[in-house]
């Protein structure tokens, strides 16, 4: 398509040839006539052969354009008008559980959130940033630079996107604590020490390096889940307090920091209600707070409420509710699952977001962000989610998010079907727990990496499961022969995975019954079995190699490598052992004769459970 670009900037024009692929567009002197307009509300209008972008902010050019691209393909003549639900629209990206995203991939990225209409992006970063004089930070984990930094912050601003700094001033900094280097400022675990001068020395070093590494003034201060605040360092030295006296006063502290750099800071809200609650975030009631809770917080504060998890909106109501009592300046934070492992749970945020939606209008909240964790390891790919980032879109400009509308939008900002990429998750729900399925149960990470011997989940394992994982994969390799080029490897990398799964799924506990039965002549076919399976893990690890290197820096792909090495290795050993057997070397197979304990229970529902980390499915003995 073509178009005349008529009183558009240097930097306007940039970004329309930054997104010209994406949209099959190209400029020409014989194009459409294309004009941009300030008005209250962005749009885009065609008439008698000249186009129109009109937009309140300049984020919004860009989904209007290919909004634009999208109905001149079906029409020559119409008038579209959208109103936003929310100021700002944004996302939060994991830089933080050892991925680690490349400055080209942040690029790539807002791409498609600028054609979403996206306004604000996060790169969550615990210690992943460089700070100048402390070598220890970031040391081996693809620490950001100032140079990165700043070249990232100029091409989203390049869209209008702002590009906001969000780290962590008191807990999950477990990656940095680990070097006796910061002894003296460790608390407990993860949780750095309060009210210690050299713990608020540190944190301004923190403020110091971002407010030169990005021209934003706004910073996401995190101090979510320090569960232990209080009840290490600081209770040797100061003996027990009240913790949220201390929560108050380290907050006051952190918060007089960023004011000095003129920063407006934000910050998850969790710990005012666990600590008021005993450890409950998500309370049934509204939540009754201490006024002076409220009163001890700065004006210019914004606090968070995350969940990524309800259902129901009557119940975000009630959290809202809670909030307010503390402040009226109040951010909703939704989730894009893809924490649970090797796929994302595609139907499960699609299933949250509307009822999040609808009680964020009904509040009156006008910031929202999307979030997309990477928790034990980043192991499923960034772009697997982007249904979960243009639902949302989708339900701030236009209030609507069925199937139809979404193919169609989809399509338009990545080139892709929406359906295909939403069962890019289906291996994360089961024949026992349907779409969208009970919250946190993904059962892939424990099929995949469970011991073949020592199974800790053949308790939850059937045949129905096995067949449902191979026709998963049956339709990964539809998808992938359908797929544009660029997204081929998402769907190549999960059908490897469902194959793997699949013939996986039912074996350790066919061995068992074999040994337990005295059937020594079905090991060899078993033993043949993982012979196959070990040619699909040998796939599922280089795809897992590439799907990682398109994405993130080197930095954490070691611990991935070390984790399916070490399912290689013991699948080895497994045939060792049959075949040991089976010829007479070993007597006996001991981890083969104690019975299958359901992992949760044995009250547990359902087949399908929750995923635990990797350290606490490969072995009961793992410590």
């Amino acid at each position: 398509m073509k178009f005349r670009l008529d009183n558009w900037s240097r930097e306007d024009s940039r970004c329309f040839d930054e997104l010209a692929e994406l949209l099959s567009m190209e400029r020409a002197e014989d194009g459409i006539p294309l004009r941009l307009e300030a008005a209250d509300y962005p749009g885009c209008y065609m008439q008698e052969g000249k186009a129109v972008i009109t937009y309140s902010s300049r984020h919004q050019i860009w989904r209007e354009l290919g909004l634009l691209c999208e109905k001149l393909e079906m029409q020559d003549c119409f008038a579209c008008r959208e109103e936003p639900a929310y100021q700002d629209l944004g996302v939060m990206l994991d830089c933080s559980r050892n991925g680690v995203l490349t400055v080209e991939a942040v690029k790539d990225f807002t791409r498609y959130l600028a054609l979403m209409g996206y306004s604000s992006v996060q790169l969550y970063t615990e210690d992943t940033y460089k700070i100048e004089r402390q070598p220890y930070f970031g040391y081996q984990r693809g620490a950001y630079s100032r140079e990165e930094f700043r070249e990232m912050d100029s091409y989203t601003s390049l869209f209008g996107i702002e590009l906001i700094p969000c780290i962590q001033t008191l807990a999950h900094l477990e990656c940095m604590l680990r070097w006796k280097e910061y002894d003296g400022i460790r608390d407990i675990d993860n949780i750095l020490l309060a009210d210690e001068e050299k713990t608020y020395d540190f944190i301004r070093e923190m403020f110091r390096q971002m407010a030169g590494n990005l021209k934003s003034r706004r910073i996401n201060i995190g101090m979510d889940e320090a569960h232990m605040l209080g009840l290490g360092a600081h209770l040797d030295r100061y003996g027990y307090e009240n913790r949220m006296d201390i929560m108050l006063r380290h907050y006051r502290r952190v918060a007089e920091i960023a004011e000095s750099f003129g920063y407006q800071p934000m910050m998850w809200s969790d710990m005012f209600f666990r600590l008021a609650t005993h450890g409950e975030y998500y309370t049934e009631e509204e939540l009754q707070i201490d006024p002076g809770v409220g009163a001890a917080l700065s004006d210019d504060i914004t606090l968070i409420y995350w969940d990524y998890y309800t259902l129901e909106e009557e119940k975000y109501h009630k959290m809202f509710s809670s909030h307010k009592k503390i402040t009226d300046r109040i951010a909703f934070a939704g989730g894009a699952w893809k924490w649970e492992g090797p796929c994302p749970n595609s139907w499960y945020s699609r299933a949250v977001a509307l009822p999040a939606h609808k009680s964020c209008r009904e509040n009156g909240i006008s910031q929202v962000m999307i979030t997309a964790w990477g928790d034990n390891g980043d192991e499923c790919p960034l772009y697997s989610v982007l249904p979960a980032f243009s639902q949302w879109a989708e339900l701030c400009y236009t209030d609507c998010c069925d199937d139809s509308h979404m193919e169609q939008r989809f399509r338009t900002c990545t080139g892709a079907s929406y359906q295909a990429f939403l069962h890019l998750g289906d291996a994360a729900v089961m024949p026992d727990n349907p779409p969208p399925g009970r919250c946190g149960v993904n059962p892939v990470r424990y099929l995949l990496y469970q011991d073949l011997l020592g199974g800790l989940f053949d308790a939850h394992v059937d045949y129905e499961q096995k067949e449902y994982l191979e026709n998963c994969a049956r339709l990964m390799e539809e998808y992938k022969e359908s797929a544009p080029d660029k997204w081929k490897y998402l769907f190549e990398t999960q059908e490897a995975i469902d194959r793997l799964l699949a013939g996986k799924c039912m074996l350790g506990v066919e061995i068992r019954k074999a040994y337990l039965e005295g059937k020594k002549e079905e090991l060899p076919a078993c033993k043949e079995q993982i012979t196959v399976l070990l040619e699909l893990l040998e796939t599922v690890i280089k795809d897992v190699q590439i799907q990682w290197c398109r994405e993130n820096k080197i930095y954490g792909l070691d611990i991935l490598q070390q984790q399916l090495g070490g399912l290689k290795q013991r699948m080895l050993f497994a045939c060792d052992r049959l075949d040991g057997y089976a010829k007479g070397r070993y007597d006996a197979l001991e981890e083969l004769e104690e019975e299958p304990l359901p992992y949760y229970g044995r009250e547990t529902e359902g087949k399908a459970v929750v995923s635990p980390s990797w350290s606490r499915i490969v072995s009961a003995g793992n410590h």
